[in-house]
């Protein structure tokens, strides 16, 4: 506030000179006499005002930046570990590719670990191809084994059905009917000899169907406990024929020496039945035992979900990997390709961990690196062009989304193509700009354009060529020109000299 009261004590003294001016003029007035004072009253002419915007004024500004060169690739070679230096390969000034090999430190001891660990990988390598020979092996058991299941539930449908259709059918009037008929002295059993025939109907049909059907890719051991269950079905019905033949009735169909016979060959087919039960429980059981080897042998081989192999495959190559990685830290290398600007060693020195060695840089490509005020910042748009030293052109490349911490400004990177400006170079940089350029900067205005009162002031602008007022909000003083805050875009046209005018006068515009 201080600035404004210092206007106004100014614009004070102002009034008080053109009040001396007035004074003289209105001597003059009467020295020459009346008549000329009323010609001039009688004229109608109009105060002639100038109006303009703060964008028409601004023109270009100019922003200068203290920025320093760096090359736009460089590198800071580093010791990773400590020991002494055995070879150093590079000079000042080489021109190196990336990869290329610095220096190295004393690494006897990380090369025999590297070499032990490459001994440990092969021999899990070699273990894993083993336990996949034993998987296959285990594979071929298993399929062996579904082969003879099916083989075996095709034999014990074709015992079945030839004991029923052979044997038991005799002693039936009509196997296939809805009642077969029973012709031996049922002793109570009828019911069940009828039933048990019309069941084996439907069974030995899709028994027939299953058997054809059966493949290695059928749940074999399913289809095995349903022969075990028909096939105990089979003994059932057998051994009761057996004890209807053994019954001692006087009303038989069939003689004495008969019913022996047909008893004796009862049995044999219940031992024939007996024996392929066997065969199939035999077979369940190997092909469970084949299918628990080729998990076991799937758990080790290499390729499944949870390998044994592929897990001592994997802890060998991480030893090996770890110990590559210790020998790597005693070699060093550039990563990029560039000219050595700098290198620290010489054979036979003792490098510290974390102690740089040398630095590696693309000399030919360069890059400023400066800081811009939150002010400025919006005209260092990315592409922007920019001066340096007054004379090379240079391109602004990258804006940081944020503020630096330190600096509290931010980074602002451009490149630069000229072999006139040297890598670690401090330079400045000129950055041209008009106030639209600029988002969130106080309007500048001049002095005479505003009205002071005892807070802000007031500009005038012209409506219907009238003057009309506008409260502003002021800043601070620039020499002859001052900062508006609030009340006036950079668009608004104003009065540019408001002395002596007063709100609604009529007046002439011209326009800057």
């Amino acid at each position: 506030m201080s600035g404004i009261k210092n206007v106004v004590s100014n614009v004070k003294k102002y009034k008080y000179r053109l009040l001396a001016v007035a004074v003289l003029l209105v001597a003059v007035n009467v020295f020459f006499g009346n008549g000329a004072d009323e010609e001039m009253v009688n004229q109608d002419i109009l105060p002639v005002v100038t109006v303009s915007s703060a964008a028409k004024l601004s023109g270009e500004q100019e922003i200068s930046v203290v920025g320093s060169v760096r090359a736009f690739s460089e590198a800071a070679v580093t010791a990773e570990a400590s020991g002494r230096v055995t070879s150093v390969n590079a000079s000042l000034g080489q021109t190196v590719p990336a990869g290329f090999v610095l220096a190295s430190l004393e690494n006897a001891s990380e090369r025999a670990a590297v070499l032990q660990a490459e001994g440990s990988y092969e021999a899990a390598l070699a273990s894993a191809q083993q336990s996949n020979v034993g998987l296959d092996e285990a594979q071929t058991g298993l399929r062996r084994a579904e082969n003879d299941a099916i083989s075996t539930f095709q034999s014990s449908y074709n015992t079945v059905n030839g004991i029923v259709r052979n044997n038991i059918d005799a002693f039936f009037s009509n196997p296939d009917a809805k009642v077969p008929g029973v012709k031996i002295s049922g002793n109570g059993k009828t019911p069940f000899l009828n039933s048990e025939r019309v069941a084996f109907q439907l069974i030995l049909s899709d028994w027939q169907l299953e058997s054809t059907a059966l493949t290695a890719d059928s749940d074999l051991q399913l289809a095995l406990n349903n022969a075990v269950t028909r096939v105990n079905r089979t003994i059932a019905l057998v051994d009761t024929f057996i004890g209807l033949f053994n019954a001692e009735d006087e009303d038989r169909s069939y003689t004495s020496e008969q019913l022996t016979a047909f008893s004796t060959s009862f049995t044999s087919l219940r031992a024939t039945l007996q024996a392929t039960k066997k065969d199939i429980n035999d077979d369940i059981s190997a092909l469970k035992n084949a299918e628990d080897a080729v998990r076991k042998a799937e758990i080790g081989a290499t390729g499944s979900q949870s390998s044994a192999a592929d897990a001592q495959v994997k802890q060998a190559l991480g030893s090996l990997r770890s110990a590559q990685a210790n020998l790597s830290k005693t070699i060093l290398r550039t990563p990029i390709s560039g000219t050595v600007n700098s290198l620290n060693v010489r054979v036979g020195d003792f490098v510290a961990n974390q102690e740089v060695v040398g630095r590696v840089a693309n000399n030919n490509a360069l890059e400023i690196i400066t800081f811009v005020g939150d002010k400025e910042i919006n005209a260092f748009a990315v592409g922007s062009p920019v001066i340096i030293e007054g004379k090379y052109e240079g391109t602004v490349t990258e804006v940081a989304p944020a503020v630096d911490p330190v600096t509290r400004k931010t980074e602002v990177r451009i490149a630069i193509e000229t072999e006139e400006i040297q890598n670690g170079d401090t330079v400045t940089i000129t950055k041209t700009f008009t106030s639209e350029a600029i988002d969130n900067q106080p309007i500048v205005v001049p002095l005479s354009a505003v009205k002071f009162e005892i807070d802000n002031g007031f500009i005038f602008a012209v409506e219907n060529n009238k003057l009309v007022s506008r409260p502003v909000e002021l800043g601070v003083i620039r020499g002859g020109s001052l900062e508006i805050t609030s009340g006036l875009s950079l668009t608004d046209e104003f009065v540019l000299d408001a002395r002596g005018l007063l709100q609604d006068t009529e007046v002439e515009v011209r326009t800057q």
